[in-house]
C-alpha cells in the first residue's frame, strides 16, 4: 500500500516536471527549461515504472533526480537573494 502511494508520488512529480518544463518554454522560450523539465520528468516517470519491479533501484534513482533538482534550484534561489526556510 505505502509502496503504491510512493510510486504514485514519484509519477506525479515526474508529470509536474514535464509540465513545468513545457510551461517554461512557452512563457520564456527557454530551451533549457524544456530540456531539463523533459529529461527530469522522463527520468522520474521511468523511476516510477522501475519501482514497480525493482523498488530499491526505482526509488533510488528518483531520489537522485530529486536531489539534483533541489541542488539546481537551491543554487538559483541563493543567487537571487532568496533565503532558504
Amino acid at each position: 500500500m505505502v509502496q503504491t502511494i510512493a510510486i504514485g508520488v514519484v509519477a506525479g512529480y515526474g508529470a509536474i516536471a514535464l509540465v513545468g518544463g513545457a510551461m517554461g518554454y512557452v512563457k520564456a522560450r527557454s530551451r533549457a527549461s524544456l530540456i531539463a523539465g523533459g529529461a527530469s520528468g522522463a527520468l522520474l516517470l521511468g523511476s516510477a515504472a522501475l519501482a514497480t519491479v525493482y523498488p530499491v533501484a526505482g526509488f533510488g534513482s528518483a531520489a537522485a533526480v530529486s536531489l539534483a533538482l533541489v541542488t539546481r534550484f537551491a543554487k538559483s534561489a541563493r543567487g537571487k537573494g532568496v533565503s532558504p526556510v
